[in-house]
């Protein structure tokens, strides 16, 4: 009965030539780590399915974004899982990303006759980067626009064009709720439809070319044709070839299912991302950019201040401009890691480095990132109702992320320690500093930010930590 209804099912809809050009084909056997082509098609197909569910509650109007981000998260059923399905899927898509393009440099991928499937490959790869980028600017809050404002500075800094550009982007001449919607629509809608175009000729190119093989790694290769009888003759042999389906599609899948399942994983215990305080367009914002870039914002605070600002314009299209060259640079006729030994160093110090950066923007002085755990009062100490508020309103604001208190708290050197001010902070320079920073200082100005009463209980509780003791 089962097999009768399958046999009507592929014949009404003619799928037998898919099922035999796609899965019923020979192809040279595949190890299991390279389930990562699989992997990332797989993810993308949870980041539309998981988009498409957040826009029906999703409203991407400036006044009206942040507080739909928040419905979603704490009053809709099953908004959270959704949410955090969408963002871990996110960041574990970059991490296969890269995977992806190492392998790929490692056993030259990019070798004839795989140049166009390359050059697909590296479109995709910036355009998932710029995916996962624009997708936590529409939660409309604090981190979102200092995010924002680094893209607009990056494109203003575009010669010849980037006044113009940077108005097209921000949808006018300042950034305001037109912003959100330009960057909605390349989001939900620009983005979306360019990546499914470009998947499928990728995976089209796949197929057609194949995937790199035992063969082709333990013998020069000299030209795209040499490549074509490699992989035909391994494909067809007993000891070398197998089926795509089911044999390379259960290899591929572990992959897959040990990815996604680690997505779900990370969403039942963690969560989403939490929501900042609401973007505020004049004010100060805080540098929290999400932690696939880290690498990146690392990289640029250990550069010059004078060279900064234009190596986050000219980095990408350098970066770019690198990797479609790549099969006009490599030009030896060896493929895998054996014979190339520069090309898996290069690799493999990358691969560090892109992890250094990320682990010095964790622990840097610069993460500005609020926690919400108010510091410790230390013991035999007894603070008023209006001190401890303020307290709890450190930790609120995020001041606890630059300052210390009796040692505990933030590890970092940007802020000093209120308990070894020795109390010479009198109650006019505290509110005068929370209010209006110098500029030199890495703080932001808390100036139509605190309500009068959040300001005093504040400026109650940093006059108490003066008197706390330190801690050794």
């Amino acid at each position: 009965m089962a097999r009768g209804v399958r046999h009507w099912f592929v014949d009404r809809f003619g799928l037998k030539p898919v099922y035999d050009r796609f899965l019923n084909r020979r192809v040279p056997k595949a190890p299991w780590y390279v389930g990562d082509g699989t992997t990332l098609t797989a993810l993308f197909g949870i980041q539309l399915l998981t988009g498409i569910v957040l826009a029906l509650t999703y409203s991407p109007a400036a006044e009206s974004a942040h507080e739909s981000v928040a419905y979603i998260t704490e009053r809709q059923v099953l908004g959270w899982f959704v949410r955090g399905l969408h963002y871990w899927s996110a960041g574990l898509m970059v991490v296969m990303l890269f995977y992806h393009l190492f392998r790929q440099i490692l056993f030259a991928g990019y070798k004839a006759p795989r140049e166009g499937t390359w050059f697909l490959g590296v479109t995709l790869f910036f355009c998932v980067l710029l995916m996962a980028y624009t997708g936590y600017l529409l939660r409309w809050d604090e981190r979102a626009i200092h995010a924002i404002r680094v893209m607009l500075h990056m494109v203003s800094r575009v010669p010849l064009i980037g006044e113009a550009l940077t108005g097209f982007v921000q949808g006018g001449s300042d950034m305001g709720p037109r912003t959100l919607t330009r960057l909605y629509g390349l989001h939900a809608i620009a983005l979306p439809m360019l990546m499914m175009g470009l998947i499928g000729f990728h995976l089209y190119l796949v197929v057609l070319r194949g995937t790199i093989t035992k063969g082709e790694r333990e013998r020069p290769v000299d030209s795209g044709e040499e490549q074509k009888r490699i992989y035909d003759a391994e494909k067809h042999s007993e000891k070398g070839g197998e089926t795509f389906f089911p044999f390379t599609m259960f290899k591929t899948g572990v992959m897959v299912g040990a990815v996604v399942s680690l997505a779900i994983a990370l969403t039942l215990i963690v969560g989403p991302r939490p929501v900042q305080s609401e973007a505020d367009l004049v004010g100060v914002s805080s540098p929290a950019e999400e932690w696939w870039f880290w690498w990146y914002s690392g990289l640029i605070a250990l550069l010059p201040p004078s060279i900064a600002p234009w190596f986050v314009v000219i980095f990408p299209p350098l970066v770019f401009l690198f990797l479609v060259s790549l099969p006009f640079i490599d030009r030896s006729p060896w493929r895998g890691v054996r014979k190339r030994p520069l090309w898996v160093a290069a690799v493999v110090l990358t691969a560090i480095a892109l992890l250094a950066l990320s682990d010095y923007r964790r622990r840097s002085a610069f993460t500005a990132w609020p926690s919400s755990v108010p510091p410790e009062v230390p013991a035999g100490i007894m603070l008023s109702e209006n001190t401890e508020r303020g307290r709890h309103l450190f930790a609120k604001y995020g001041c606890n992320s630059c300052h210390p208190v009796a040692g505990s708290g933030s590890l970092s050197k940007v802020g000093p320690d209120l308990a070894q001010t020795g109390g010479e902070l009198p109650r006019e320079r505290i509110r005068e500093f929370i209010l209006d920073p110098p500029e030199d200082v890495a703080m932001p100005s808390y100036r139509e930010r605190l309500s009068e009463s959040e300001l005093n209980a504040l400026v109650e509780f940093c006059l108490a930590a003066q008197t706390f003791p330190r801690k050794l």
